[in-house]
């Protein structure tokens, strides 16, 4: 432990170093681009199963993008819902232009969303395609920020998400800084074209490269990995992937307040492990085991057993992580949750270990 602990922070801390070039560079680079002299045409494409108590929220923000009704379509894919949902979005009225898709029956072997995106993706006249989720609020600004970041070279583009239990609620939680730090590591991944993770509720690629990496062939038999299964699929395609994170692309995930749905979402999150590639199964087994020699450092800590390289080593793992995770949070214009940072050094860890072992088991329920 008194070796073992030291290395594998220096390794890890290098890592986040890595890491925080990678985040700078690639916003950096989104900063210089101007905006195109042409209007570029956009595909929404949303998959909702059972949404009918997200959808009223939804279309109200779609109705309220500031671009040209003419440069871009809606399409949302009813996906099996018997909630109402195909009642409510055939007589809205706020979107005179949305394209519905009641889809109800099965394309093995696509399941669940994927299923339900292939028919929205086959629909799309645009080879931009955006995607969100049903229970997404999107800003005004979305298409603008999209039309800007998304060059002739560029193929691939994600933003943040910020989530709260209902619209009017605080972006104060635990679940925040997390999410941020997941975002700051797919923002690297995107930079150096190691695709480590992604999210499907503000993300945007072409249609030419998504047929190109052939579709979602190998993955569609999974509930899950739409967003980075797909993306590592399609990373050897992509000629160039962007990182938006100005506060006029972010969007508003409503996740509520059911404590068992989350429960699931990340058991459903965390069985993707199996299916990553060797070099990232790797990095997570080592972000693992040194997760679990952290706490053994802490009890040796606590118990005033710990050598002067273990205290250095917590110094450093401290200063590392913190250094990593509010340079992003600055960046996205969220810099009051780095006060979350003391509780996230002691829970983190242990979400990690307890959804890492939990998701191997590969069972949850999902809509």
């Amino acid at each position: 432990m008194k070796k073992c602990f030291p290395i594998f922070t220096m390794l890890y801390s290098l890592f986040l170093l890595w890491l925080k070039q990678g985040v700078a560079k690639i916003i950096a680079e989104d900063k210089e681009k101007a905006i195109p002299e042409e209007l570029q045409e956009i595909s929404i494409i949303i998959a909702a199963r059972n949404e009918m108590q997200n959808l009223p929220a939804l279309l109200n923000s779609l109705s309220q993008l500031d671009y040209p009704a003419d440069k871009y379509e809606i399409i949302i894919v009813n996906d099996h819902s018997d909630d109402g949902s195909n009642n409510f979005l055939a007589k809205q009225k706020i979107l005179p232009r949305l394209k519905v898709i009641n889809f109800y029956s099965e394309t093995p072997p696509l399941k669940g969303k994927k299923a339900a995106l292939q028919q929205g993706i086959e629909a799309a006249q645009y080879d931009i395609l955006a995607f969100t989720d049903a229970d997404c609020i999107v800003p005004k600004t979305w298409l603008q920020e999209i039309n800007r970041s998304f060059t002739k070279e560029t193929d691939y583009l994600l933003s943040y998400s910020v989530i709260k239990r209902k619209p009017d609620d605080s972006i104060i939680r635990l679940k925040n800084f997390e999410r941020s730090v997941n975002y700051a590591l797919a923002a690297a991944g995107l930079y150096y074209k190691i695709p480590f993770t992604s999210s499907a509720c503000n993300m945007v690629y072409r249609k030419k490269t998504f047929l190109e990496s052939g579709s979602f062939e190998g993955i569609g038999h999974l509930r899950s990995g739409d967003d980075d299964l797909l993306l590592i699929k399609m990373m050897p395609n992509i000629r160039k992937a962007a990182y938006n994170p100005n506060p006029a692309m972010q969007v508003t995930s409503i996740d509520g307040t059911d404590r068992k749905k989350h429960y699931q979402t990340n058991i459903r999150r965390a069985s993707k492990f199996k299916y990553y590639p060797w070099w990232l199964k790797g990095l997570c087994a080592f972000i693992f085991i040194y997760f679990f020699l952290f706490y053994i450092a802490l009890w040796q800590l606590a118990n005033k057993k710990s050598s002067k390289a273990i205290k250095l080593s917590l110094l450093l793992k401290t200063s590392a992580e913190f250094a990593f995770s509010y340079s992003h949070l600055r960046q996205i214009g969220r810099s009051k949750l780095a006060f979350l940072y003391p509780l996230q050094i002691f829970v983190f860890p242990l979400h990690f270990i307890f959804y890492g072992l939990r998701g191997t088991l590969g069972k949850y329920t999902w809509k």
